[in-house]
C-alpha cells in the first residue's frame, strides 16, 4: 500500500488494485477469473521466503492468463535476486530493495536501478534502488486500494479479528544479529512521533480503525520517539489498542517507557531474546542484556498486557546444554512466553549465519533449503546438537510453557481475555497453533485425546 500510494502520487490517474490470494484468490481459477475481470496492464507480486511456492503458483496463474509483464518484489527478491529469476521463469523483473521509488521510475520508464531482469539468456542486476531518507515525505499507505472488511473476518497478526491498521513507523536496524537479513540496510530511518499518530489518527477517523499492530523489527531504537508516541496517543484519549507483533527489544526499554506502553492502551507485546546462553549471544552477535530484559519483561508482564517472547534454538554450534539455559531462563520469569514463539533456526541468504552455519561443518545447500519450512516444522538436528536431543528439548518447551500445560493454558486465556479476546477470537486462534479444529475454548485446555472422548460422550 505504501507503493501503491507512491505510484500514485507520481502518476495522477493511475490504476491500482490489490488481491490477496488467501483472501481473493486461493484457487487458480479464482485468481484467473480475477486477474481476468481486472484486465491490469501490468501485475506485481510481493512475497517472503516462505511462500516461495505460492509465488510460483501466482506467476505461473498470471503467465497462463494474461500477456503482461510480471514484477516481483518484497523481501525474497531482494534476499535472492537473480536466483529468483531462474527458478520462477515466468517472473520478467524483479524490484529489489525499497519499491516506492524504484517502481514509479519504472512505470514513468526511466528505471536506471533497483531492478534485476532479463537481458535475453543473462540477468542484469542494476543494484538497489533510491530510498526515502526522510520517511515523514513518503505518503501514507493506501487503504482504498483494498477491501478492509475482508481483513476483519481474518486473524490478524495477534490472533484477532479486529478492522486493522498496520503500522510500519521504521525502515532499517543498526543491529548486527547473524541470523537476520534486513533488506531495508543497516541505518535505521525512523518517521517521527507527529507522523506516526498523524496516520493512526487518519485511519480511525476516515477507517473506523481502533487496532493498531506495528510491524517495525525493532520499534523502540529511538527511547525519545518511543516515549513521544505514547504521550501523543495517551492525550489523545481515542481508546485505541497497540499491538507490538513483531518486537521491542527488551533491553532498551525502561520502567517508565513500559508503563507509558500500557497507559497508551497497548495490548501485545513481543520481546526478541533468541538464547539466554552468553556464547551464543555473542556468537549470533545479539548481545543483549539478558538481566536487564527479564527485568522489562516481567513488568510488562506485572502490567497485564499479553507478552509473548521469542527464542530460538539449533544455533551453528550450540549444544543441548545451551539450548536448555534459554528454558531455564524462560522458568525464571514471572511468566513465560504466553503464546510458544520457540523456534528452530533458518536459513537466508544474505544472512551471516550461513556462513557461520558452513564454518561449523554444515550443509550451507541444506540449511538455505530449509529457509522455506516453517520455524515451527520438527528440527533436523546438527552435530552438537543431534535431532533426539534437539526433538526432547522441543517437547520439554511445550511441557513446561506450551501447549502440553494445562496450567499455562489456562493463565494464557484468563489474560488474553482480560485483553478483550473473544471467544471466537481464542478458539480460532488456538485452532491454528495446535494445528487441530477446536469447537469450544474448554478443547484448548482439554487437548486432542480427552476432547475427543468428551465429544463423542455428547453425541452418544
Amino acid at each position: 500500500m505504501y507503493v501503491a500510494a507512491s505510484a500514485k502520487r507520481h502518476h495522477p490517474g493511475l490504476h491500482v488494485e490489490i488481491l490477496e490470494t488467501s483472501l481473493d484468490a486461493r484457487t487458480d481459477e479464482e485468481l484467473a477469473a480475477e486477474l481476468t475481470k481486472i484486465k491490469p496492464d501490468a501485475v506485481g507480486i510481493r512475497s517472503i521466503s516462505l511462500f516461495e511456492d505460492e509465488l510460483k503458483r501466482v506467476a505461473g496463474v498470471v503467465r497462463e492468463t494474461l500477456g503482461v509483464p510480471i514484477v516481483a518484489g518484497g523481501p525474497i527478491a531482494t534476499t535472492r535476486r537473480g536466483n529468483l529469476l531462474k527458478a520462477i521463469p515466468e517472473i520478467d523483473l524483479l524490484c529489489v530493495g525499497e519499491g516506492e521509488f524504484t517502481l514509479s521510475h519504472l512505470l514513468a520508464g526511466t528505471a536506471s536501478k533497483g531492478l534485476v531482469l532479463r537481458q535475453g539468456d543473462d540477468i542484469a542486476d542494476l543494484g538497489d534502488g533510491t530510498v526515502g531518507d526522510n520517511l515523514d515525505d513518503l505518503p501514507f499507505p493506501d487503504y482504498s486500494v483494498i477491501d478492509l472488511g475482508k481483513y476483519e473476518h481474518h486473524l490478524s497478526y495477534a490472533y484477532n479479528y479486529r478492522r486493522q491498521g498496520v503500522m510500519l513507523t521504521s525502515r532499517g536496524c543498526p543491529f548486527l544479529c547473524t541470523y537476520c537479513n534486513t533488506f531495508a540496510g543497516k541505518e535505521a530511518r525512523l518517521r517521527s512521533a507527529e507522523n506516526i499518530v498523524a496516520e493512526m489518527e487518519q485511519l480511525s477517523r476516515n477507517h473506523g480503525i481502533r487496532d493498531f499492530y506495528f510491524v517495525d523489527d525493532i520499534f523502540n531504537l529511538s527511547r525519545q520517539r518511543t516515549e513521544a508516541v505514547f504521550r501523543k496517543i495517551i492525550e489523545l484519549n481515542q481508546n485505541w489498542r497497540l499491538y507490538f507483533v513483531n518486537g521491542l527489544r527488551a533491553d532498551l526499554m525502561t520502567p517508565q517507557l513500559v508503563d507509558l506502553m500500557a497507559d497508551a492502551g497497548t495490548v501485545w507485546v513481543t520481546y526478541a531474546i533468541e538464547s539466554a546462553s552468553e556464547r551464543i549471544q555473542k556468537l549470533v552477535k545479539k548481545h543483549m542484556h539478558l538481566d536487564r530484559a527479564a527485568e522489562i519483561i516481567n513488568l510488562s508482564q506485572d502490567c497485564g498486557m499479553v507478552v509473548n517472547i521469542n527464542t530460538m534454538y539449533g544455533f551453528p554450534t550450540e549444544t543441548s546444554a545451551e539450548a536448555q539455559s534459554t528454558l531455564d531462563y524462560l522458568a525464571d520469569l514471572h511468566m513465560p512466553s504466553l503464546l510458544p514463539y520457540h523456534f528452530c533456526l533458518r536459513g537466508y541468504e544474505g544472512c551471516e549465519i550461513v556462513d557461520q552455519a558452513t564454518d561449523a561443518g554444515w550443509d550451507a545447500s541444506a540449511f538455505l533449503a530449509d529457509g522455506t519450512l516453517s520455524y515451527h516444522d520438527l528440527p533436523k538436528g546438527t552435530n552438537t546438537f543431534p535431532r533426539a536431543e534437539m526433538m526432547d528439548h522441543v517437547l520439554r518447551y511445550h511441557r513446561r510453557f506450551g501447549m502440553h500445560n494445562k496450567q499455562h493454558l489456562k493463565r494464557s486465556l484468563g489474560i488474553l481475555r482480560n485483553n478483550e479476546y473473544t471467544e471466537r477470537d481464542l478458539i480460532d486462534m488456538y485452532s491454528v497453533l495446535q494445528n487441530r479444529p477446536l469447537h469450544s475454548v474448554e478443547d484448548i485446555v482439554l487437548g486432542p485425546a480427552t476432547a475427543a472422548v468428551t465429544t463423542g460422550a455428547g453425541v452418544s
